[in-house]
């Protein structure tokens, strides 16, 4: 296949451009790198004609103090480059098929207490939940009959950089310990099981519309960290009360609500779709990535 991958800088990005062109696919990158597709319109539609796939991870990192400034950029950075793509795609003769757009788990209430399908009720009461809600209306105001539209809903993914970085050195040096109250939920899912959703999804033309990328078994923020403990081989860990990781945010540029706010989400289509996880517990997620990359 000739796929499309848009914001293939970061760590997922390179994962899965890496993972698809061992499979012999052949990867084209929409960035701003030397040698890639550049984000330039009438470009990216002479590189969609005729591309079976277009993959949109494009947007702006919300690990950052969420300021007028950043708050700007991580909106528009999501909005302006699918807008960009949805008019490539119509200027194209020939179009791909299946356009999948990243998109989050912060349009589930963090308060919920029972895990949250795609037919649970959403949110556009804080900032990142109503990023995500015109995100997703951006993206599907682009419909055709042609081309099969999929929101990837995805929640923490863990791999080799991203959130699981900090995590590992924290649980290391010892401050491994649980964050705010520890009974805050965590939904995450392991990077080589995000890949193999996307290609599930390329495999299954009767897929579209929202879908729930993230394990089905969420923890709480105590059990991830006890797991993470366990997996660096430190059997302690201080934690961090609320005050503190809201202060602490300040001095490393990031928000707390990162840390303290809950993500409760499971993949219900995919379960219901017949995909199965090659890591579906914390522990064999972590464990793997630990010994992968992260033991000499």
């Amino acid at each position: 296949m000739k796929i499309i991958l848009a914001g293939a800088n970061g760590f997922i990005g390179s994962y899965l451009s890496k993972r698809f062109s061992d499979d012999g696919h052949h990867v084209q990158c929409i960035s701003r790198k030397t040698g890639d597709v550049p984000w330039q319109e009438n470009l990216i539609a002479e590189a969609l004609n005729g591309a079976d796939v277009l993959l949109n991870l494009a947007g702006h990192t919300i690990n950052c103090r969420h300021n007028a400034v950043n708050s700007e950029k991580i909106l528009n950075s999501r909005l302006q480059t699918t807008t960009m793509l949805g008019k490539a795609m119509q200027a194209c003769a020939q179009r791909p098929a299946l356009w999948m757009n990243a998109s989050a788990s912060a349009i589930y209430p963090s308060e919920i207490v029972i895990p949250a399908g795609e037919s649970a009720p959403v949110t556009d009461r804080t900032f990142l939940s109503r990023v995500v809600a015109e995100w997703e209306k951006c993206f599907f105001s682009f419909q055709s009959t042609e081309i099969r539209q999929v929101a990837l809903r995805t929640s923490v993914v863990l791999g080799h950089g991203g959130a699981f970085e900090p995590l590992y050195h924290l649980s290391r040096f010892g401050l491994g310990g649980a964050t705010g109250s520890g009974k805050q939920f965590f939904s995450w899912i392991h990077i080589e099981d995000y890949y193999r959703i996307v290609k599930f999804v390329i495999e299954q033309p009767q897929i579209s519309g929202v879908l729930n990328c993230t394990s089905a078994n969420p923890v709480t923020n105590s059990e991830l960290m006890r797991v993470m403990r366990k997996a660096v081989g430190v059997p302690f860990g201080l934690p961090a009360p609320a005050f503190a990781v809201k202060i602490g945010a300040v001095f490393i540029g990031t928000e707390s609500s990162l840390l303290l706010d809950s993500s409760y989400m499971v993949p219900q289509r995919l379960k219901a779709e017949g995909f199965s996880f090659e890591f579906p517990e914390i522990n064999m997620a972590v464990s793997d990535i630990v010994n992968k990359y992260y033991t000499n």
